[in-house]
């Protein structure tokens, strides 16, 4: 008896189920405007597809998985657009907002279509691509310098993003944006990019990556966990490596915990690696106190999950890491000190204490002469 063929793309998903998926087809024309052209990825709630847009350009389309109804990411769209459509800060540009938001149906089941401009590759793609992957400490300061400006776009009008990391942060295409969609439409012409049909006569096709070597602008993208509202807000949220102390032990949380992420997303770019580590909370907790020292007392007191890792005196149950500095776990030069200070507004125990994303973009290690 022959093996089953492995799972692939959202198939391999533990919570795959074809009926919630979006049946799509390379060639399809859907709302007879968009003509589906090749996948560009997938995920627990969507798939992404080039489409060409009236035969004139090319559109991204997401296709949120059935019966969300308004979705999460829908809700923040439309409240940027109610509340933010004449704002003037600058970080506007610097997250992805939707063209166009509407309803598709098949097999009576509703799905949310996202209509976006093109963009390329996130920086956990295009930085496995390098020979390092780490990026040269100007390259970070520029990024960041567009990341903050987002952040403080979101912050400013009552979002908080929750998920900041490489892989929700895409970069533009570059100048030859049209030669590069053309290409890859003519490689799925080529090769197409169509793997099989499940068994309940779902097509799954194999996504296409969206390859550039030149490093341009960085765009915040996927704002399906972000959360709108005045704080306090409560429960777990982030990808564990970049997840936040008060989030890890507990208490309740604000915008502060998106500068959290980005005080170890500046790491990561900077040095190619993670600073937290990633396997449980365990090892990250205690990462947290070998290269920032122990929590403040009175920070504890916040947080309500504080007894899974410390006892009654504040001490670690898993054992006291030595402490190490940042800069001594990394060979850096004296002039990198800004740096290192920069990290230091964003990487503290107590969010009250880390600077909002408008005071870090006044940095120092932010100007440039």
């Amino acid at each position: 008896m022959s093996a089953l063929p492995e799972p692939i793309e959202e198939e391999s998903l533990t919570c795959f189920k074809s009926s919630r998926y979006y049946p799509a087809k390379v060639g399809q024309v859907i709302r007879d405007e968009y003509k589906v052209q090749a996948k560009l990825g997938y995920g627990a709630t969507s798939t992404t597809w080039l489409c060409a847009y009236k035969n004139s350009s090319f559109k991204v389309m997401k296709l949120a998985t059935a019966n969300q109804g308004d979705t999460r990411e829908a809700r923040v769209f439309k409240h940027l657009h109610n509340h933010a459509a004449n704002s003037q800060n600058p970080g506007r540009y610097c997250v992805r907002q939707p063209e166009d938001i509407f309803t598709i149906i098949a097999d009576g089941h509703h799905h949310q279509c996202f209509i976006f401009e093109p963009l390329g590759p996130s920086l956990l793609e295009f930085s496995s691509w390098r020979t390092s992957q780490s990026f040269h400490i100007e390259e970070v300061r520029r990024m960041i310098i567009y990341i903050l400006h987002a952040v403080n776009f979101l912050h400013e009008h009552n979002v908080i993003h929750t998920d900041i990391k490489l892989d929700n942060i895409q970069i533009t295409l570059p100048d030859n944006e049209e030669d590069i969609l053309k290409a890859l439409v003519a490689s799925e012409k080529e090769s197409p990019s169509f793997a099989k049909m499940s068994p309940d006569g779902f097509p799954l096709y194999r996504s296409r990556e969206m390859r550039q070597d030149e490093l341009t602008y960085p765009i915040l993208c996927d704002l399906g966990s972000a959360k709108v509202g005045s704080p306090p807000h409560t429960g777990t949220v982030q990808a564990l490596p970049y997840r936040a102390p008060e989030v890890l032990l507990g208490s309740s949380w604000d915008s502060k915990i998106d500068i959290w992420s980005l005080g170890v997303l500046v790491w990561e770019l900077a040095l190619g690696e993670r600073l937290f580590g990633q396997s449980n909370e365990v090892e990250t907790v205690k990462l947290m106190l070998q290269y920032l020292g122990p929590p403040p007392a009175n920070f504890l007191l916040r947080c309500a999950a504080k007894d899974k890792h410390f006892d009654e005196l504040g001490n670690l149950k898993h054992g006291e890491p030595e402490q190490v500095s940042l800069e001594e776990r990394v060979d850096m030069e004296p002039e990198h000190a800004p740096f290192f200070d920069f990290l230091r507004h964003m990487l503290r125990w107590d969010p009250e204490q880390r600077a909002s994303a408008s005071e870090l973009l006044k940095h120092s290690w932010l100007q440039f002469e």
